[in-house]
């Protein structure tokens, strides 16, 4: 949890959010929300609390009990998977503070833009502003060539690791789109179950990218944690090569938004059975990198950020043209 919260924190523009109390004009009480805004209050209380720094730490009690309130699992004291932690927090925040999104495309809209369009469709927050981004699922029949493209969108992306003892987050990213074998899909062409492959292709790419390195892989005796070492760029990692854009298409990613910087890295210590989080994490403010260890906050090197490799778990990487984003409010 406190991983999280330390990356989170340093999300430069969801910190000004919060700490400007940007987030209450959005705060989203009807009873339709089953947390009635209650979690995205008490997050800001803690990010509040962060960034004043009148304290050596804080204990995010009221925040953690609200969440074990709607999450038994979150309740105890026991240790969780932080990438299921940030999947709930950003689920629940998402609806704190979504409202009506008033905005259109405008002009004839491709199949990607209607898809996004309906997914933002009285979904807007800071949350789907921020974090979400849009993917292109292909899947191929094997026999009769038949395609079926859908689109989804996501928060962050879950990308499982390639077998190798060392690669890179590029190696991981081309694993995640270069398409997997599956089997028994009912082809809509031959009308019957068939050999297929599915591939991914990024459509739009999201201002905050977290990226996932599922460590836990399924054995015959249950989940074993993969400690390969991933090499990942801190600076300038460029994703052009890896987005897709519909030729009718009408809102292109601009050059500037094909690269990120690395701000953030929750990394998983130990099996899978008990282990350790940590967090590292650049400040925006000082632009130095630090090391959260429970109730300990170290500054740190580029170098020890980088040999992180076979223990990061969570990546977190803005935008260049995010860096010094202000808040505006599009869905009006």
């Amino acid at each position: 949890m406190n991983s999280i919260i330390q990356c989170l924190s340093n999300t430069a523009f969801l910190a000004k959010y919060f700490n400007d109390n940007g987030y209450q004009d959005d705060l989203n009480t009807n009873s339709d929300n089953e947390t009635r805004g209650q979690i995205a209050e008490e997050f800001a209380q803690v990010i509040k609390a962060l960034w004043r720094g009148q304290y050596k730490s804080i204990a995010p009690r009221d925040l953690k009990d609200t969440i074990g309130h709607f999450r038994l699992q979150f309740d105890s004291c026991e240790q969780q998977d932080s990438h299921e932690f940030l999947t709930f927090l950003l689920e629940w925040m998402h609806n704190d503070l979504r409202k009506d999104n008033k905005m259109r495309i405008d002009g004839p809209l491709s199949a990607a833009e209607k898809e996004w369009e309906k997914a933002l469709k009285g979904q807007y927050s800071v949350i789907s502003r921020l974090f979400m981004g849009q993917l292109r699922s292909t899947i191929c029949c094997t026999t009769c060539s038949g395609k079926s493209i859908t689109y989804e969108t996501f928060t962050s992306l879950s990308i499982s690791l390639p077998e190798a003892n060392r690669c890179t987050l590029d190696d991981c990213i081309r694993h995640f789109v270069s398409g997997q074998r599956i089997s028994g899909w009912n082809c809509p062409h031959c009308k019957t179950a068939r050999e297929a492959t599915k591939k991914f292709d990024f459509v739009k790419l999201a201002p905050i990218m977290v990226i996932h390195l599922n460590r836990f892989a399924g054995t015959e005796v249950g989940l074993e944690k993969k400690n390969t070492s991933v090499v990942f760029p801190l600076m300038d990692f460029n994703l052009k090569q890896y987005l897709v854009v519909d030729a009718d298409s009408n809102t292109l990613n601009h050059p500037h938004n094909y690269s990120y910087n690395l701000y953030g890295l929750s990394n998983h210590y130990g099996t899978m059975g008990g282990g350790h989080y940590t967090a590292f994490c650049k400040s925006s403010t000082l632009n130095k990198w630090y090391k959260y260890d429970d109730h300990s906050v170290s500054e740190i090197s580029e170098q020890n950020v980088r040999s992180q490799n076979s223990y990061a778990y969570l990546l977190f990487y803005t935008s260049l043209s995010y860096e010094s984003y202000t808040y505006i409010d599009e869905s009006s």
